[in-house]
């Protein structure tokens, strides 16, 4: 499906926001070892973004938005109608062996209309990697990127804004 088909209804002008954890504020591509220890995220030391995970995320999610025919405006450029705020709590590459992997993006959607929540959903999924290295992770939390969108951008038209 085509990302921009995702959405047969226009939002109002929207203003986008992706924030993460600390820890993944670097350009820095991360994956668990589950089967050692879920909790200690690594990273890959020959490879890297070219920015971090959250501003990836967030240009992939205007670009889809504004192909779907959406107004997305900077937050001090005007007023947007609405704001929606992505707080990504997951964006790794995770094996539950040395050749099983998926890789994993969870997040927080929270769609505010000037400073009131009008809804919030939180989002999670896993898409199996091809291959067990930095490429095919890459590859992957792309596709999963741009399968997320569309579930927000459903999430979104679904509300009759």
């Amino acid at each position: 499906m085509d990302r921009s088909e995702s959405m047969s209804a226009r939002l109002p002008v929207i203003s986008t926001k992706v924030h993460a954890p600390e820890w993944m504020n670097e350009n820095l591509m991360f994956y668990r070892l589950d089967y050692i220890n879920d909790q200690q995220v690594r990273f890959y030391t020959e490879s890297s973004w070219n920015t971090s995970p959250a501003r990836l995320f967030k240009n992939r999610l205007d670009s889809c938005l504004v192909a779907a025919g959406n107004t997305v405006t900077g937050v001090r450029t005007s007023l947007p109608a609405l704001t929606l705020r992505i707080y990504l709590e997951d964006f790794s590459q995770h094996f539950s062996s040395p050749s099983d992997n998926v890789t994993r993006i969870v997040l927080r959607a929270s769609l505010f209309k000037g400073r009131d929540l009008v809804a919030q959903k939180r989002f999670q999924k896993d898409v199996r990697s091809l291959t067990a290295d930095a490429q095919g992770g890459a590859k992957a939390l792309a596709q999963n990127s741009d399968e997320l969108i569309v579930e927000i951008m459903q999430w979104l038209t679904e509300m009759n804004l």
